[in-house]
């Protein structure tokens, strides 16, 4: 797919999981929207999520923030700028033939913070990764993975 099918298909499928939890589902128009792409309600419940996709193991949400090889401080910088109760929906595309369904995670920004601080062996980088192992680098030998918590179940979508 290209980035942008990624997109589409990411928020698209975000829609369905969240439809399928039993949420009403607002979209704005069109993918990369400006703080959120979904606001998905139920009840008093009213989630505003920022939908990432990806294809190819993680999400580059930290890149633009580098500055001088510090991954600490863009991660520091990134918590800054996020909007007040936004939630982020992660869809992976990589190794999802078509007809099956993609794997998606949930977390808001604390929680992707904290876990990213434990990335690449404690030195942090600049991309979320779903499930992968450092070869060489200060990272050597050390594996990245999602938290299993952040998986997108009916618990954790009523309770994030």
């Amino acid at each position: 797919m290209t980035s942008y099918q990624v997109n589409v298909a990411g928020e698209s499928y975000a829609c369905t999981l969240m439809s399928m939890a039993g949420y009403d589902v607002s979209i704005q128009y069109g993918t990369t929207q400006p703080d959120w792409d979904i606001q998905a309600s139920r009840k008093e419940r009213d989630l505003k999520i920022s939908v990432k996709g990806s294809q190819d193991g993680g999400w580059g949400l930290f890149q633009n923030h580098l500055k001088n090889a510090d991954y600490h401080a863009a991660l520091d910088s990134w918590l800054l700028v996020q909007p007040e109760k936004i939630v982020y929906l992660l869809v992976q595309f990589k190794d999802v033939m078509i007809g099956e369904s993609p794997r998606a995670y949930i977390a808001r920004p604390s929680e992707i913070f904290e876990h990213m601080k434990t990335t690449r062996a404690g030195h942090a980088y600049t991309s979320l990764r779903e499930n992968y192992h450092y070869q060489k680098g200060i990272g050597a030998g050390y594996k990245d993975v999602i938290p299993e918590s952040w998986k997108a179940t009916q618990s954790r979508i009523d309770t994030i």
